[in-house]
């Protein structure tokens, strides 16, 4: 696995809204972090179920990269081939339908963010993702409950 191209490829997937094909590139133990919410998600079955609220809110859901950045694993790592990819981008979308009990209004949204992914030489183990969810709130013109 190329962990850089792998992410290149996650994004693609999900870009083109297929929710499977994403969660295709973690272990069924993911850990998955948004750092706007409080609680992250410690299987891919929770992290499906996180993703679907914003495709179910933004269908038109999807990413422009900036930069990635993949760093090589510690010699000292038990040559497991694991290590680390960081990927900036902007995230842009159309809020379509329901979202954090607001309706939908139809306003559009781009905001930067920053993910960083770790793997075990063959899938990610773990992803957070780092954003201002304030920004995107208005800009699609609801606030949060």
């Amino acid at each position: 696995m190329d962990p850089s191209q792998a992410v290149r490829d996650e994004i693609a997937d999900l870009s083109r809204g297929d929710l499977e094909a994403v969660l295709s590139y973690y272990t069924d133990d993911v850990y998955f972090e948004d750092t706007s919410v409080p609680t992250p998600c410690r299987t891919k079955a929770e992290m499906r179920d996180f993703m679907q609220v914003f495709y179910d809110a933004f269908p038109d859901l999807r990413i422009q990269i900036r930069n990635i950045f993949q760093s090589t694993p510690s010699p000292s790592g038990g040559g497991q081939g694991g290590g680390s990819v960081t990927a900036e981008y902007d995230l842009l979308g159309t809020m379509r339908g329901a979202f954090l009990g607001s309706p939908p209004t139809g306003k559009a949204f781009r905001i930067k963010a920053v993910s960083i992914y770790e793997h075990n030489g063959t899938l990610f183990t773990k992803e957070t993702v780092y954003y201002d969810s304030a920004s995107l709130l208005a800009q699609i013109g609801i606030q949060p409950s």
